[in-house]
């Protein structure tokens, strides 16, 4: 308990020692006989970096005539703390701004000494000069003699929240990205965490965890998490391409389902005979100094990169906004609290395992989550290996699931006999999976469909990957959609199996030339893609008519939601 006490300390110290751009930076003017005076007072911690400061006035750069102020190091760089004063001497001013209405441009970019930088400033100040005398406005942060910059696309979901994100208003965005996340762990994006949440507790407690301790370990489990998806975001947005795409490369997946193996092993007890011992502490989680938070932690951190993420609106609005800002600080924290959301339903998985009490019934738990651990092995290999075969896979499971369950032993009482019609249930469905798969059968809720026959595809889809390509063919027709999907996107499964096999939502596209991007291996061509479209991972359809972008949807949409965006 004491170590959750002092990580929320630290955690809620770190956001309360970071400062608004207004409490970090206040710039102010003032002119005296001889000169005009910048000055810059800082927050507490917060520093500028001398090679960042640049002044122009009308557009010539005259830093280097300027007398700084004496600097201090900090971290090999010359930097200024507190405040910092410039003078600009009326001789300099008299040779550069000769014009009746000159302006000033003052840019300089500072961090805090918590490690957190923010964007680069520019604040601009308008010279006067009359009656040989020099006047000075107060700094302001927009020139006045163009409109406010948009930098981001408000036709589309993420592009307003990126503008909202841009706003600066922390509490809000904090709160707003909080009840994003709130919504999305209503969706399908955090059910794959709840088994391996769960067999983690199981490995872990025997049933001999307290509620407090078990849900201890699910707030380690989500704060590491959330913290990948926060730093993946980052990278992403930086990079301009999909960190998940990154991961889901043969060998990474490959990698991943034998730990989940290796967890499983643990389950059925097999680990510690097989494997040394350091080794098998640090998988099978029975360090009695750590108790298992490092294991907790390392795989809730995987478990997001892998397994997780849905790309939505939310997480494309902060990524872009990250991109087109360089404001990391912001876009982080954004991100890092709308993955916390997505977690709350995982932290009660921990309070209703720590009701389990130790006894002999405990021992068929942790083979039931074994087999659950090796079911996410085979559904990450899905991936990268032909359905038929995972079929297979699933129906060999199911058999000795249901052996290793008992189907074979004698039901007594009421309890044991409905436990054995189930199993006699999971053995029949395995069985037909199995079959199934050996004789070519793709699809899980009709295993023992054994036609190879193609089914005609209502839309006709063509594939590119190629951007000089897309582009020809966003520029020669007249109305285009684009479909980024990935054989790993498991949404993209949805919108092709729910959305556009809907009739309404077809004979709606027709109309459209059809385009799939296929981002699947997030080679080079894929990332320059994507990064021309600014799109951070499937799925993302982006409506495009006379050449120009009508509409962008990032994340799974229902037949009826895209049919009213369509519309509009």
């Amino acid at each position: 308990m004491r170590f959750i006490i002092i990580l929320l300390l630290n955690f809620c110290i770190s956001f309360a020692s970071i400062l608004s751009l207004n409490d970090a930076f206040h710039v102010d003017s003032k002119k005296y006989d001889s000169s005009i005076i910048i000055d810059v007072k800082l927050g507490q911690d917060i520093y500028l970096y001398a090679n960042k400061i640049k002044l122009h006035i009308n557009d010539k750069d005259i830093t280097s005539f300027l007398n700084f102020p004496p600097s201090v190091e900090e971290n090999n760089e010359k930097v200024y703390f507190k405040e910092l004063n410039l003078a600009l001497p009326n001789l300099l001013l008299e040779h550069y701004a000769k014009n009746n209405l000159n302006q000033i441009k003052f840019e300089f970019q500072g961090c805090s000494k918590q490690g957190l930088c923010y964007n680069p400033q520019i604040w601009y100040l308008d010279l006067s000069y009359q009656n040989n005398q020099f006047s000075v406005s107060k700094p302001y942060k927009q020139t006045k003699q163009t409109k406010p910059k948009e930098t981001f696309n408000s036709q589309s979901e993420e592009g307003m929240i990126a503008n909202f994100l841009a706003t600066n208003n922390l509490f809000w965005i904090l709160l707003s990205f909080f009840g994003y996340g709130i919504l999305l762990s209503l969706t399908p994006c955090i059910l794959p965490m709840i088994p391996i949440l769960s067999s983690l507790l199981i490995a872990k407690s025997g049933g001999k965890n307290s509620k407090k301790h078990s849900f201890f370990l699910s707030f380690i489990y989500v704060f590491f998490m959330s913290l990948a998806y926060a730093i993946a975001g980052v990278i992403a947005s930086f990079l301009g391409a999909s960190v998940q795409g990154i991961l889901q490369k043969p060998s990474v997946l490959i990698i991943f389902a034998l730990i989940f193996v290796l967890f499983a092993l643990a389950m059925f007890d097999i680990l510690r005979f097989e494997m040394p011992l350091k080794f098998q502490n640090f998988i099978h989680k029975k360090s009695d100094n750590k108790k298992g938070i490092i294991g907790i932690a390392i795989m809730g951190f995987l478990s997001a990169l892998i397994v997780g993420p849905c790309v939505a609106a939310p997480l494309a609005g902060a990524l872009i906004y990250i991109a087109n800002t360089k404001d990391a600080l912001l876009g982080g924290s954004a991100l890092f609290i709308m993955s916390f959301g997505m977690g709350i339903p995982l932290l009660f998985i921990g309070l209703g395992l720590g009701f389990l009490k130790p006894g002999a019934w405990m021992e068929k738990i942790k083979v039931f989550f074994g087999f659950v651990m090796l079911a996410m092995a085979i559904w990450i290999l899905s991936r990268i290996i032909e359905t038929h075969y995972i079929l297979m896979a699933f129906g060999i499971l199911g058999v000795f699931f249901s052996v290793f369950m008992g189907i074979f032993e004698k039901a007594l009482d009421a309890f044991a006999k409905i436990k054995k019609s189930i199993l006699i249930l999971v053995l029949s469905y395995s069985l037909c999976l199995f079959l199934g798969g050996l004789f070519g059968a793709k699809d899980f809720l009709n295993p023992l469909n054994f036609s190879t026959k193609q089914e005609n595809q209502a839309l006709n889809y063509h594939f590119i990957n190629n951007l000089d390509q897309i582009n020809q063919e966003i520029k020669n027709n007249q109305a285009l959609m684009l479909d980024f999907t990935a054989s790993w996107c498991e949404n993209c499964k949805l919108l092709d199996e729910l959305t556009f096999s809907d009739q309404r939502v077809i004979d709606q596209v027709k109309k459209y030339k059809l385009i799939k991007v296929d981002v699947s291996q997030n080679n080079n061509e894929d990332i320059k893609t994507m990064k021309k479209f600014n799109v951070f991972g499937p799925p993302v359809l982006i409506f495009f008519e006379n050449g120009k972008e009508k509409l962008k949807i990032t994340g799974f949409i229902s037949a009826d939601d895209l049919l009213k965006k369509l519309k509009s």
